[in-house]
């Protein structure tokens, strides 16, 4: 499976405050964007380069630049806005999208509400942000769409998946790529991730 698990010490150790019933809204934001920006090592690891030559102070220097078209940032909205911003605090030359889906809370199916993307995804590396990975529902729809408009190189990254989320994922798209700061084991009745972390939403905006 195409899976990774980051499971580093830093970012583990700011999940676990992120989990605490006990911490505050502000604190929430400012952990979940920080853990964004870390995991953007990872994230782009496969970020597309050409070959470019630069004059140092002394010399030539044989480097890299950003291959065309730049890569896409798309937000699961409302709770993936924080992670696309912690994403470009560490890389902003990239493209910015938004899918807009809810759960529905009675039949726990995504319900979408707007769609901005950039033009032209079918050549573009295509990141996919949802800080919770649940059931699965809501990214597969927004991996649907994103296909909708021929994209073919997708990752979906999220703060906390659940195995009932991944293995829905890649059952329906063995080919995209699923990166996550940590993983837990299962949902409860309505839905979300045990022990999770409550509703990401709610808790990023205080709502």
């Amino acid at each position: 499976m195409k899976v990774k698990i980051l499971n580093h010490p830093l970012i583990n150790l700011y999940m676990t405050i992120l989990r605490s019933k006990d911490t505050k809204s502000a604190k929430f934001r400012f952990l979940a964007r920080k853990i964004s920006s870390l995991m953007a090592f990872e994230i782009f690891k496969d970020l597309k380069v050409l070959p470019k030559i630069v004059e140092t102070p002394l010399e030539k220097y044989y480097g890299v630049t950003l291959s065309d078209p730049k890569p896409c940032i798309i937000s699961i909205l409302r709770a993936g806005l924080i992670m696309s911003e912690g994403i470009t605090d560490i890389f902003d030359e990239v493209s910015i999208g938004h899918i807009g889906i809810y759960r529905d809370e009675k039949t726990l199916k995504p319900v979408n509400y707007i769609k901005k993307l950039p033009s032209n995804l079918k050549n573009r590396q295509c990141y996919l942000c949802d800080p919770m990975l649940a059931t699965g529902g809501s990214a597969i729809y927004a991996i649907n769409t994103l296909k909708d408009h021929f994209a073919s190189d997708i990752k979906l990254i999220c703060l906390l998946a659940s195995d009932p989320g991944i293995k829905n994922v890649q059952t329906n798209f063995p080919e995209v790529e699923i990166i996550c700061a940590q993983k837990d084991d299962k949902l409860n009745e309505d839905g979300f991730i045990l022990p999770g972390l409550g509703d990401a939403g709610d808790r990023i905006f205080e709502t």
